[in-house]
This record gives structure tokens, sequence and C-alpha cells, in this order.
């Protein structure tokens, strides 16, 4: 009986995996729409997202340089020069002016929180049978 109930299960599993995919297609196509204007082009990132853009751009090149050093003072201060820069950005980023962003980063996390959530779920339910 165990071995039909596990059987089952990864098959549902096999099955819902191509669902869950083109889900998560659909959701970055939909997206992708909703930055588009009326004529069909991608508008401009907000001054905030390209700001935001370069200083991430900025601490993975830190990040890189440290991983590539092989002196270990400059390693640590590559990585002391990286955390500074990731600390002054989030602190950028609490500020009112990218409120919008900020939004609609939480949004998001919400949903792959519930998204999670409902996974968790299903994982417990496989368990108990």
């Amino acid at each position: 009986m165990n071995r039909t109930a596990l059987a089952l299960l990864l098959a549902t599993g096999l099955t819902a995996s191509p669902v869950m995919a083109q889900q998560q297609h659909d959701h970055a196509n939909q997206a992708v729409a909703q930055q588009q204007d009326h004529s069909g082009h991608m508008m401009q990132d907000s001054e905030a997202m390209t700001a935001h853009r370069e200083k991430m751009a900025e601490m993975r090149a830190l990040m890189q340089q440290a991983r590539a050093a092989s002196d270990p003072a400059e390693r640590q201060r590559l990585t002391a020069e990286h955390r500074e820069k990731m600390q002054e950005h989030m602190a950028g980023m609490m500020q009112g002016g990218n409120a919008d962003m900020m939004a609609a980063c939480h949004q998001r996390m919400t949903m792959m929180h519930d998204m999670m959530e409902q996974m968790a779920a299903q994982q417990d339910m496989a368990q108990q049978d």
C-alpha cells in the first residue's frame, strides 16, 4: 500500500511540476506586459530603480573582487567596503522617496511567502499519507 501511495504521489508531483512551471512562466509574462506602455515598448526604469541597479552592480563587483583576492587583508578590506555600501543602500531604500519600490518589493515577497506556505502544506499532507 505504501509503495502504491508513493508511486501515486510521485506521478502527481511529476505532472504538477510542468503546470507549476507554466504558471510561473505566465506570471513572468504578465509582469513584462505590465511594464509595457500602450505602444508595446518597455517603459524606462524610474530613476530610483536605475540608481538601485547601479549600486547593486557596485556591490556585486566588490564581492567578486573579495572572492578573488588571495591576500586575507585585502579580502577583509573589500568585504568591509561591501558591507558598508550594503548598509548605506539599505538605509537609503528605507527612506520615503523609495516608498513605491519598497511597496512593490513587499507585495512580491508576500506573494512568494504565500506560495511557500502552500507548498509546505502540500508537503505536510504528502508526509501524512
